[in-house]
């Protein structure tokens, strides 16, 4: 027998046992989503469970021949069944990465879908009007891929451009033509529309950020190479990106500005360090107004800011303003309701929509998948700000006693692609009009 026909019959040999490995690992997996996700996550309504079993079963079906950007997808829809904003996949293990990206960041306002960053070939196209994507509009391309993620339609926008610019997504859906690039249309900040095939990058070249981040244009840690978003000007509420809580004395309004991206410590950054901090300020300065700005408070521990913002408006003698849209989420949403419990209507809502419904459930954990390194985040504890959730299964409004709220903005005044490329605020400018009028 020849060198050459004894590998070929090895290499035969040996190809039946891959496969069945891969099959057997991605069986292991999807049962362990049978087994300890769907039972767990209590989100799911009947009917929502029955057809995240059924998606399951369709996966089961062809495990040893899915890909991994094919049981993303899978594994995706089967959590964004449950419709709640904090259930469903989770896939930043390293190891279940996909390989490749865009080298652009995309972020997705109401009125478009803007290029944030962008790198290598797209380096020119950072501030660029997305106006098609594999021939679909941003509003096509978002009914096509809502079923990626469940939640609100303003939370699932948060998160679906990471699926749409990572490699093999929008091809294992039907969508792209290729796995590792995309045909993108654009329209430059100077107008001229462009026609682009941009090809993915390895990961390891690009820039990781939390989605809120990438609103800032200064550089993240480790970025090279990237180009991001100028604004006309750095508002307020985009200075000091790196600090997750902030206090700005605003003597012209007669004002205290406190913002808060997080409700738990972040690295170097004690909460409760800074809650001593604001009580100091506060104590000293006696501002008349408060602004508390939470557009960006994405939540975390709630307890550890629930009774100072149930105290906050007993502080100010004059008016309380709280900041609330679409990245207002989880302990974020909590802290603005504990707000308005405490002051009433002496409290003004101000700004946009809330990143998730008054009712939502939390709390749960992961389930992690061994061999794709893939985990689903189930909940079990439910939240009712609204309408309360008293003798529901899994009620948690008694942690919290803020729910008979409403969060709806008395003074609407959304940031829009338009605003934050202008480098404008519409919260901060219209509560200088409203505290310019008689009380």
């Amino acid at each position: 027998m020849t060198r050459a026909l004894l590998i070929a019959m090895l290499l035969l040999s040996a190809a039946p046992a891959a496969a069945q490995s891969s099959r057997e690992a991605q069986l292991a997996d999807l049962a362990l989503v049978r087994t300890e996700y769907l039972p767990k996550e209590m989100a799911y309504s009947a009917a929502a469970r029955a057809a995240a079993d059924r998606r399951l079963s369709a996966l089961e079906a062809r495990a040893g021949a899915l890909t991994p950007s094919e049981l993303l997808v899978g594994l995706s829809e089967v959590g964004a069944l449950a419709d709640n904003a904090h259930s469903g996949l989770r896939y930043h293990d390293p190891l279940a990465v996909p390989d490749k990206r865009l080298p652009l960041r995309l972020l997705w306002f109401t009125d478009g879908l803007i290029v944030a960053r962008a790198s290598g070939e797209a380096g020119d196209l950072a501030g660029a009007r997305v106006l098609t994507i594999e021939g679909l509009s941003p509003g096509a391309l978002y009914e096509r891929t809502r079923g990626l993620k469940g939640g609100k339609a303003v939370d699932r926008k948060k998160y679906l451009p990471e699926l749409i610019e990572s490699e093999g997504v929008l091809h294992a859906m039907g969508l792209a033509k290729a796995p590792d690039a995309l045909r993108l249309s654009l329209r430059l900040p100077n107008g001229r529309r462009v026609e682009r095939r941009i090809t993915m990058v390895p990961q390891a070249a690009s820039p990781t950020a939390e989605f809120i981040r990438l609103w800032s244009p200064q550089p993240l840690a480790g970025e090279t190479g990237w180009t991001a978003v100028k604004p006309a000007s750095t508002p307020l509420y985009l200075q000091d990106p790196d600090q997750p809580f902030r206090l700005v004395d605003l003597p012209d309004r007669d004002a205290l500005y406190i913002q808060f991206r997080s409700n738990e410590d972040e690295d170097g950054h004690p909460i409760a360090d800074f809650l001593k901090a604001a009580d100091a300020r506060i104590a000293a300065t006696r501002p008349r107004h408060l602004i508390i700005d939470l557009r960006f408070d994405v939540g975390g521990n709630l307890l550890t800011t629930l009774d100072f913002m149930r105290r906050l408006p007993a502080a100010a003698t004059g008016r309380t303003f709280v900041l609330v849209g679409p990245h207002t989420y989880s302990a974020g949403i909590v802290s603005a309701a504990a707000v308005k419990k405490g002051g009433g209507e002496r409290v003004t809502v101000v700004g946009d929509e809330l990143g998730d419904r008054l009712h939502f459930w939390s709390e749960g954990g992961l389930v992690r998948l061994p061999n794709s390194h893939l985990a689903l985040r189930y909940t079990n504890g439910q939240f009712d700000l609204d309408k309360g959730c008293a003798g529901k299964p899994a009620c948690l409004d008694d942690m919290v006693m803020v729910n008979f709220v409403s969060l709806e903005p008395r003074i609407r005044a959304p940031i829009t692609a338009r605003a934050w490329l202008a480098g404008r605020d519409p919260a901060m400018e219209a509560i200088s009009v409203a505290l310019a009028k008689p009380e």
